[in-house]
């Protein structure tokens, strides 16, 4: 399978139709790293994240666009342009390439097009190193209780642990997110302070919102106050993903289980998406409807990781016929030890990070080890700060 193209959109937000039509018209994945605003602080970003396709929707101000398109032309000279608008007079196409655009798409957006511009990208573009872009890693529950909040929280402390690196938890359950209970933290920051800043919002102060469980794991929270989740947009939490995967090796989302906009652009970012379930009727009937969404979506089948949770080998449920149903092969399994899993989340500390012998340590290795094909070590370092009490993440500090 081809490595996806980075994309980034310029000028507002995708519709979900546009979103879908880019994915599933063109023939090499597509990744849609940040959607920004026309604004100055633009070129800043895409200095960071030096996508290979800047994809730059002309509405508004005209001059001011073209502007921008010679800018990012002259100043990102390995990224290729790409104008898109509903003005496909000549005119505006031909600005466009004097611009420094190397392509123009008519809107309302035509797969055939679209597939020929990134062909001819995918063949001419200059890659970045890989090691400037983060893994953008997304748990996705086919149906409520399948464990994601748990399953989040250690993927992601096992990511740290066997590379060693910084990972990044996002809690999008803008809602009731729990995040804190299971990593055993207390914020003092959430991703709402992201929306009150986000016009100043960059590396440094998107990094001063997170809370550090350690010196390699951390939490951007939901916000804990009620109503807040409203004010998130999708703009805000696109851009908050390709900061932070700008500078993390690892970026695990929860999302919640509801394919609002805010959960899909979360689940475009995703390098890859962990579909999650149980071993019952009810979890496999809708991890099968789920990927009939996913595939809708322009989702490529690769990208999705089947992890079963709760695991129990049964002979009603074979792991062969569960593939033959979904069309898709099982990417892992996490053991069912109700007792190690209550108890970790009840003290306030990811299971893998304690010294529980428990077999669902072991599985999270080998998950960790399997999405970022680094081998387990015999003897991975010991977490960096002591566990406390889950009770006191819901009652407040001891005295």
């Amino acid at each position: 399978m081809s490595k996806a193209i980075s994309v980034v959109v310029i000028g507002r937000s995708l519709n979900q139709q546009e979103r879908t039509r880019l994915r599933s018209s063109s023939q090499t994945p597509l990744a849609i790293v940040a959607e920004l605003p026309n604004a100055p602080q633009v070129l800043d970003e895409l200095n960071r994240l030096k996508p290979q396709a800047a994809l730059v929707l002309l509405n508004g101000e005209l001059n001011h666009s073209f502007q921008l398109v010679e800018r990012i032309h002259q100043e990102l000279p390995d990224t290729a342009v790409i104008c898109s608008s509903e003005d496909n007079s000549p005119d505006v196409i031909l600005q466009s390439f004097r611009s420094g655009a190397m392509e123009f798409l008519r809107q309302p957006l035509v797969e055939s097009e679209i597939a020929a511009v990134f062909a001819k990208i995918e063949q001419s573009a200059v890659r970045p190193e890989e090691s400037h872009l983060g893994r953008v890693i997304a748990v996705y529950a086919s149906k409520g209780g399948c464990g994601t909040t748990f399953v989040t929280a250690n993927l992601a402390a096992s990511l740290a642990r066997l590379s060693r690196k910084r990972s990044c938890v996002i809690d999008l359950n803008l809602q009731a997110g729990d995040q804190p209970l299971y990593l055993g933290l207390e914020p003092n920051y959430s991703i709402h302070d992201v929306v009150r800043n986000f016009d100043k919002l960059d590396d440094q102060l998107l990094a001063s919102y997170l809370t550090q469980r350690s010196k390699y794991l951390q939490l951007l929270a939901a916000p804990t106050e009620i109503g807040k989740d409203e004010d998130v947009r999708v703009e805000h939490v696109t851009r908050a993903i390709a900061l932070l995967r700008a500078q993390a090796e690892y970026v695990v989302i929860d999302p919640p289980r509801m394919l609002n906009e805010i959960t899909i652009s979360a689940l475009d970012a995703a390098d890859d998406l962990i579909l999650l379930l149980t071993l019952d009727i009810p979890a496999i009937r809708s991890a099968k409807r789920t990927l009939d969404i996913f595939t809708r979506l322009g989702y490529d089948r690769g990208r999705i990781k089947v992890v079963i949770n709760r695991y129990t080998k049964t002979p009603e449920f074979d792991l062969k016929q569960i593939e033959k149903v979904l069309e898709t092969p099982v990417f892992g399994t996490i053991s069912n030890d109700y007792r190690a899993a209550i108890s970790s989340i009840n003290v306030g500390e990811p299971l893998v990070l304690s010294k529980n012998q428990s077999p669902v340590v072991q599985d999270f290795s080998i998950l960790a080890s399997k999405l970022s094909g680094i081998r387990p070590q015999t003897e991975a370092p010991t977490p960096q700060r002591p566990a406390r009490s889950g009770w006191t993440s819901i009652f407040g500090s001891k005295k």
